[in-house]
């Protein structure tokens, strides 16, 4: 037994052949629709990136400033604390000057008499 298969007709063929292209016609169309797709989906995470590195750089810039005011703060309060250590000791021998009821001096006896010899003067000067 011979197994006869007839061969297609050369109008079978074309339109076989017909087909075919038409279908890589489709399948380049899709293809050539799918890439604008990407490249617009590209272009769109290129413009998120850009936009999260101009928001990165301004944090950034925001956190170098504010670290500075900490830093120039710090540096304020421990000035203060300087002042007020220094403050509490004057304040202290203040208090220790004061408390020991210490005599006045020549000196400040003579300021007070120069400064009511000066009344005086200027008390007879209006006079006139």
């Amino acid at each position: 037994m011979n197994n006869l298969t007839p061969l297609p007709s050369d109008m079978d063929r074309r339109a076989a052949a017909l087909a075919d292209v038409r279908q890589m016609s489709e399948d380049l169309h899709n293809a050539h629709a799918e890439i604008e797709q990407l490249k617009a989906d590209l272009n769109q995470e290129r413009d998120r990136c850009v936009m999260l590195v101009e928001d990165r750089n301004r944090h950034r810039h925001d956190a170098l400033i504010y670290r500075a005011k900490l830093i120039e703060l710090a540096t304020s309060m421990a000035n203060i604390g300087l002042l007020t250590v220094t403050a509490q000791e004057l304040v202290r021998v203040a208090q220790e000057l004061t408390s020991n009821g210490t005599p006045t001096t020549s000196a400040i006896d003579k300021l007070e008499q120069s400064y009511v010899a000066g009344s005086r003067k200027a008390e007879t000067h209006a006079q006139d």
